[in-house]
């Protein structure tokens, strides 16, 4: 896998999850959570939805 492949395919499982973690978080604050844990919700659905994404970008690759 060249480097340009690797760099498209963090690229778009970072954005993947900028989108998830941002709903996750207006999700949480519609349904009463405090801003400090929609925003820990966010963050923690952010990190979670990179991490897959990423490990099932890599392997459809191979």
């Amino acid at each position: 896998m060249t480097t340009t492949i690797k760099i498209l395919l963090i690229v778009i499982a970072v954005l993947f999850g900028i989108i998830v973690g941002l709903v996750t978080g207006m999700l949480s604050k519609s349904g009463g959570t405090p801003a400090g844990l929609a925003v820990r919700h966010g963050g923690i659905a952010f990190g979670g939805s990179v991490t897959l994404s990423i490990g099932l970008l890599t392997f459809a690759a191979h």
